[in-house]
């Protein structure tokens, strides 16, 4: 179906477009895992904040209580990740484990040549002014204990 001009000058219209191409090959990619991008960001958001309660990762990702309690539960289950004693009684910290951190790497190299691939037609320069540009995008963050994932998947890229 031909895109009109309103379309192809709508900024979030044009990133929805690029998130679908960018998740759907990270799904693909992911599928031997049988773990989702999400997932995966959930992981390096632990790893790189360990002790980090439910509740921040759940910011971190922008997911309410309930789905940030289910995606560690599922983490849990498949043995990637451990709650320990948090900061008090109502709170559980939240580390990787080795098995978690062996999977984080080789699922980051499979993100990294599905990157590849969705940019293949974009030179070096242009990769890194496409990240750049994200960085920029959205209104100005207020501090958070964890990073938005955004700026994680941006630094990585």
């Amino acid at each position: 179906m031909r895109q009109g001009a309103d379309l192809e000058t709508l900024l979030g219209y044009q990133l929805q477009c690029a998130w679908f191409v960018a998740d759907s090959d990270g799904r693909a990619s992911l599928s031997a895992f049988d773990l989702s991008p999400a997932k995966l960001t959930a992981l390096i958001l632990i790893r790189d904040n360990p002790g980090s309660d439910q509740t921040a990762l759940g910011r971190a990702l922008n997911v309410n209580r309930s789905s940030a309690m289910k995606l560690v539960n599922i983490l849990v289950d498949r043995e990637l990740i451990e709650r320990r004693p948090g900061r008090d009684l109502r709170t559980n910290a939240l580390h990787l484990l080795p098995k978690g951190e062996g999977r984080v790497a080789a699922m980051l190299t499979i993100m990294r040549e599905s990157d590849a691939r969705i940019t293949t037609r974009m030179t070096a320069e242009e990769i890194g002014t496409l990240h750049t540009l994200l960085r920029k995008v959205g209104p100005v963050a207020k501090t958070r204990e964890l990073r938005p994932a955004v700026d994680l998947v941006a630094e990585r890229g």
